[in-house]
């Protein structure tokens, strides 16, 4: 599917934009965001093209994060994505089912959650041992540390003790992350 026709569902922005980011959205962000196409004092759209929303992210964390290096800023981005996406009413009882799966299960759900999402991912899980997992989701995330922090912490949720994602590889068509965590 061409970058154009990729979008991302309300849900997601709600939940950094109006949970995550709760009482950090300053008027020079909420101002710099309308003139990037997300107007925060009108209803949000049902869709968002990808471009716009990784350009939105990308102020965000210039304006929410400015003496961090990039990557540290976009994972502190993500953890307050993922607490404001537990927010929204679908992520609400997305996340109490994840905190009763455990780690395991959570990891083997991340496919169908990132679905979820927008109306493009793909992702492939393969077992490598008890607590250790391969993803392979079919798009490069330009957001170094983002993915790896959003998945840490739904990891997290499911109650993964020390989980670990890290970047394996990145390939034409997309990336590949490892996930491990401590078992108990």
């Amino acid at each position: 599917m061409p970058p154009e026709q990729r979008h991302v569902y309300v849900q997601v922005v709600e939940g950094l934009l109006q949970h995550g980011l709760r009482g950090q959205v300053s008027p020079r962000l909420r101002e710099r965001l309308r003139q990037a196409g997300v107007d925060l004092d009108r209803p949000l759209l049902p869709l968002y093209p990808v471009p716009l929303w990784t350009r939105c992210l990308n102020i965000i964390v210039e304006e929410t994060y400015p003496g961090l290096t990039r990557e540290e800023a976009f994972r502190r981005l993500a953890r307050a994505h993922v607490e404001g996406y537990g927010a929204t009413l679908l992520g609400r009882a997305v996340m109490s089912v994840m905190r009763l799966l455990g780690p395991k299960r959570v990891a083997q759900r991340l496919p169908e959650v990132l679905r979820g999402t927008d109306n493009y991912t793909e992702a492939v899980l393969s077992e490598r041992g008890p607590a250790h997992y391969e993803l392979r989701i079919n798009s490069v995330v330009d957001a170094p540390g983002y993915a790896e922090a959003l998945f840490e912490a739904v990891l997290q949720v499911g109650g993964a003790q020390a989980p670990r994602v890290m970047k394996l590889r990145e390939e034409a068509d997309g990336t590949v992350y490892s996930l491990t965590w401590t078992e108990r």
